[in-house]
């Protein structure tokens, strides 16, 4: 297929339906012809094709402000009926509210008094303000302006909800207003906690005013013991800092913890603080003798400088049975290291699970195996190599197998390719991986860093399917490089069926479909991942085009996971 860039439209049938279907591949949508395009003529293509698309989305937008706006009117007026009524009910509510209490004094009767209605309020010098810096959040051109400010609680009480407000100048010109809430829910006496201000957009700022806002007591709080995390972990993946952790009620009460915060710092050797991340508990309750996890982005700012330290708090409440809960408070719960995190490559997902999984639940990433690599061309003859992961164990299924596998051509670095998309690897399966190399011609040693991973015992959590395949047929395709030049390559038809033995619908099912040679050595292989949900007892079947990398096939296998 050839693609006629004025009209954006396919040379063979000229159709304008065209899909992009992989990197730098483009498809008739039409006669199903495919071209492929060098990257300075893909991205001119991608831009023209966004353009069409992103008309037809302003209109949309357009189309559904307008019903957007009519539907607000709408409830404007339901609001203001709405408050109108409840307004009228209390008046009415006082007026007989204070006839009953005149009457109650008069018959000698006591008014209850709230609690809630006591002055909670702290004066706010209480509440010292570090001197604030200015400091850049994030990467590169997404990178933002804030004001960083560290409050420390000297009121002797606890605080809650403190907020700061900035007012910026550029001179004498006041230029904007804005606050912020500290990152926790309680402040204990003596403790610290950062802030970082919005900073207005654009304008120059010279100086700023800081005030802090009204301070208060927690309602209805009571002293308890400090919660620690059973297993923490700081990780760091290139400029990306988490702290991820397990919480264990272990309480000797018996009572229903929630509403779990935590707030990470990181300080620098001097003790500044370096950057900062708030999150919550994974579990809303956590009854006794269960656990939750969590898992925090920790923002950072000034990367020159190393992590030295870094502490975590835990915020916490009892539940009670009604739903109602009390902030439990603790002076000495900030917990404090020494060190950085831990470096782990940049491509690798980590999950929570797998960061914290305990020994027993680990599984012995020397029981995984790459094989050799294969050498072989890709569809326009470029080289590439073939590899298998297999899983040795006799008996444990890993769990979210991955790892990043550093490519090397003689002593010279070539990237990293990342081992993704596997839910689990059964003992003896293969799975099937493929390398290109980026500016070396030949790969010819490789580096695995493996992530953590959890196990999981026999029969596990795949549900049964029994794949067959019924036929293959050697075909000769072609593809034509940037409009001129053209590439012929061999590939394999293979047809199947995918058949549910089981009692419960099957949705989801990825498959693998594997060349092999005479050798048993893997010569191509594709991911099928748009097979239909089966129900029990029924087949669907399946058809897919396998191109061939390598040596002539002789047999063909499979892989497949399920959810």
């Amino acid at each position: 297929m050839t693609i006629d860039l004025q009209t954006l439209k396919c040379g063979e049938c000229g159709s304008s339906v065209l899909k992009r279907t992989g990197l730098n591949e483009y498809t008739c949508g039409h006669c199903g012809s495919v071209t492929l395009v060098e990257d300075n003529v893909s991205d001119r293509l991608e831009r023209v094709l966004n353009q069409v698309k992103n008309e037809a989305g302003r209109r949309l937008a357009a189309e559904e402000a307008q019903r957007q706006a009519l539907a607000m009117r709408k409830a404007g007026i339901a609001v203001a009926v709405a408050v109108g009524v409840v307004a009228l009910v209390g008046v009415v509510g006082i007026f007989v509210g204070s006839r009953g209490a005149d009457t109650s004094s008069a018959s000698g009767g006591q008014r209850p008094v709230v609690a809630a209605l006591g002055d909670r309020t702290i004066p706010t010098d209480g509440l010292k303000l570090a001197e604030p810096r200015q400091v850049l959040v994030g990467s590169g051109s997404s990178a933002q302006a804030k004001l960083l400010v560290v409050a420390r609680n000297e009121t002797g009480k606890p605080l809650s909800r403190a907020g700061i407000r900035a007012t910026y100048y550029d001179g004498d010109t006041r230029l904007d207003e804005r606050s912020e809430m500290l990152p926790v829910a309680v402040l204990e006496p003596g403790e610290s906690a950062p802030a970082l201000i919005d900073m207005p957009s654009g304008k120059n700022v010279t100086r700023q005013d800081l005030r802090v806002q009204k301070l208060a007591e927690p309602y209805n709080a009571v002293q308890g013991p400090r919660m620690t995390f059973s297993r923490v972990r700081l990780i760091q993946q290139g400029e990306r800092v988490r702290l991820v952790g397990r919480i264990t009620n272990d309480r000797k009460d018996a009572a229903v913890i929630g509403g779990i915060e935590v707030l990470a710092t990181l300080y620098d050797d001097a003790g500044q603080v370096i950057g900062f991340g708030h999150g919550y508990g994974q579990a809303n309750e956590v009854p006794p003798g269960t656990r939750t996890s969590v898992d925090v982005s920790v923002a950072r700012f000034g990367r020159a400088a190393a992590i030295a330290s870094w502490d975590y708090r835990i915020g916490y409440s009892t539940v009670e049975a009604s739903g109602s809960r009390t902030p439990v408070l603790n002076a000495d719960r900030v917990i404090r290291t020494a060190g950085g995190p831990e470096s782990f490559n940049p491509d690798l997902r980590l999950g929570t699970d797998d960061l914290l999984a305990d020994d027993s639940e680990r599984f012995d990433e020397k029981q995984l195996e790459l094989l050799p690599l294969v050498a072989g061309r890709s569809n326009i003859q470029r080289p590439l190599f073939l590899t298998e992961l297999v899983n040795r164990s006799n008996d444990a299924i890993v769990l979210a197998p991955g790892g990043a596998i550093s490519r090397f051509g003689g002593n010279k670095a070539d990237g990293s390719t990342a081992i993704t998309g596997l839910a689990y690897l059964y003992p003896g399966e293969r799975f099937p991986i493929l390398l290109e190399p980026r500016d070396v011609e030949r790969i010819t040693q490789t580096r695995i860093e493996w992530k953590p991973m959890r196990r999981a015992a026999l029969p596990g959590p795949r549900k049964p399917l029994e794949v067959r395949v019924t036929g293959t047929k050697a075909e000769t395709g072609s593809v034509l490089l940037n409009f001129s030049q053209r590439f012929t390559y061999r590939s394999v038809e293979v047809t199947g069926s995918v058949t549910n033995p089981g009692t419960a619908i099957v949705g989801k099912v990825r498959l693998w479909v594997s060349l092999r040679d005479r050798n048993g050595q893997l010569t191509g292989f594709k991911l099928m991942d748009n097979l239909p949900a089966i129900a029990p007892g029924e087949s669907v079947p399946f058809q897919v085009n396998v191109e061939q990398n390598a040596r002539d096939f002789a047999t063909v296998s499979t892989l497949y996971q399920t959810e």
